[in-house]
């Protein structure tokens, strides 16, 4: 399974942040090899004020 390099991540956005702001980079590594080693992030869906995260931010797949 992959590793994060930190056990937890926490970020404070300000309440004007710019769209398209970099909030947080978060890493994992996956000791496997070729393929089953490549790691590809995603958000967890949840809402906020009623609203989909997906609205608020996103993550980059690739590269965390």
């Amino acid at each position: 399974a992959p590793v994060f390099a930190e056990a937890r991540y926490s970020a404070r956005v300000p309440e004007n942040n710019a769209a398209g702001a970099l909030v947080l980079r978060v890493r994992a590594a996956d000791a496997d090899w070729g393929e089953n080693a490549r790691v590809r992030y995603r958000l967890w869906e949840g809402r906020v004020r009623g609203a989909p995260l997906s609205s608020y931010v996103s993550v980059e797949a690739e590269t965390g």
